[in-house]
């Protein structure tokens, strides 16, 4: 369902596009670039279909780009999992009290430290 609506959605998009670069069809501009190059006499529908375009391809990278550490993290996390899981089925497997130290009891840490 969701796959449909983006379709829908880009078709909706695209119509408007064409019909406003339809309607700007006869209209002329002088585009003017970074570096102060000017190209004269562009359809105005050139311009936006030109823009469309770039922003699609920019979109597109940043997506990829995104998509990879994304990618990264995710096998990453994978192994971090796997060897906690591991870690966690050797633990489970060790008999209770196994040389395991004990922990000693408060009130004695506290009572060494005062006769110091």
């Amino acid at each position: 369902m969701n796959a449909i609506f983006k379709m829908l959605l880009y078709l909706v998009l695209v119509i408007v596009l064409v019909t406003v670069a339809y309607a700007n069809g006869e209209q002329r501009v002088d585009v003017t670039y970074f570096f102060g190059r000017t190209v004269s006499d562009v359809p105005v529908f050139l311009v936006i279909l030109g823009s469309v375009f770039i922003g699609v391809l920019l979109a597109g990278a940043l997506a990829v780009v995104e998509h990879f550490k994304h990618g990264a993290r995710e096998r990453e996390l994978k192994r971090r999992i796997a060897g906690l899981e591991t870690e966690v089925r050797e633990l489970r497997n060790l008999p209770i009290g196994s040389g395991l130290p004990e922990a000693p009891l408060a009130h004695q840490d506290d009572a060494d430290w005062r006769q110091e």
